[in-house]
């Protein structure tokens, strides 16, 4: 908590100008049962505001790499909530096809588990079938689609590491300066930057998103939050940036 002090600070600051932004505008968030867009932003942006809370309570106990495996899952909630809002004319269908998805994977696991879903005989599932596979099948097209591919190419391609445990991230768990096995299984630094970075970024983005499907009256707060994040975790620029700004 003392190592990265700013960057706790700038991501709980980024999620309480996040709140007030929503509480401001409470008024204004409402679910409309003749809208399936509402019920997909709703409970996406509720779903990831209990999740950015989870994340910066690990990475903020030192256990950034369990803080990365919810912040990939953040990235993933972000890139589907801007390609569900993404083209207004398109915002229906999208989360129409979103709910689809859901539940024909849900009633998928309840006959593999032997029970039947709630919904068994009110439900077309043809019908659901069909809209569930106009879903898009990956991530990465509902990531360019919404104009999101930095979180698809950052925090989820290479957050995937921590999730499925390969070689990389399961070795950061050793100390393999030493002959015998040496576990690092209590909290560290390690990952630290990375997951509170990525928590910031996605709750600025999910913000942002959730406040202009709702018409927020945003009073400079999405300005306020990029800036938080753009001030603690300043990027560094490669040889080729400077190059290409004219730098020598």
């Amino acid at each position: 908590m003392k190592q990265y002090a700013e960057q706790l600070n700038a991501c709980r600051s980024v999620l309480s100008l996040a709140d007030d932004l929503h509480q401001r505008n409470e008024a204004k968030v409402v679910l409309d049962r003749t809208r399936y867009a509402t019920l997909a932003v709703a409970s996406l942006y509720s779903k990831a505001r209990k999740q950015i809370e989870a994340g910066c309570l690990l990475a903020s106990q030192g256990y950034g790499e369990d803080a990365m495996i919810l912040a990939r899952s953040l990235a993933n909630l972000c890139i589907d909530l801007g390609y569900i809002t993404a083209q207004p004319d398109q915002t229906e269908t999208r989360a129409r096809r979103w709910i689809a998805k859901g539940r024909v994977e849900r009633r998928k696991f309840s006959n593999r588990v032997g029970t039947t879903p709630p919904d068994e005989a009110t439900v077309d599932w043809s019908k659901e079938e069909a809209l569930a596979d106009e879903w898009p099948k990956t991530i990465e097209q509902r990531a360019k689609d919404a104009g999101l591919d930095s979180f698809y190419n950052l925090p989820y391609r290479h957050g995937s590491s921590f999730e499925q445990s390969d070689s990389w991230s399961a070795a950061s768990f050793l100390d393999l300066k030493t002959d015998v096995v040496d576990m690092l299984t209590g909290p560290s630094e390690r990952f630290i930057d990375l997951a509170l970075l990525t928590l910031s970024c996605c709750t600025g983005e999910l913000a942002t998103l959730f406040g202009k499907f709702y018409g927020f009256d945003f009073a400079g707060a999405d300005a306020e939050m990029e800036a938080l994040v753009k001030k603690a975790f300043p990027l560094k620029e490669s040889g080729d940036d400077r190059r290409s700004s004219g730098e020598r």
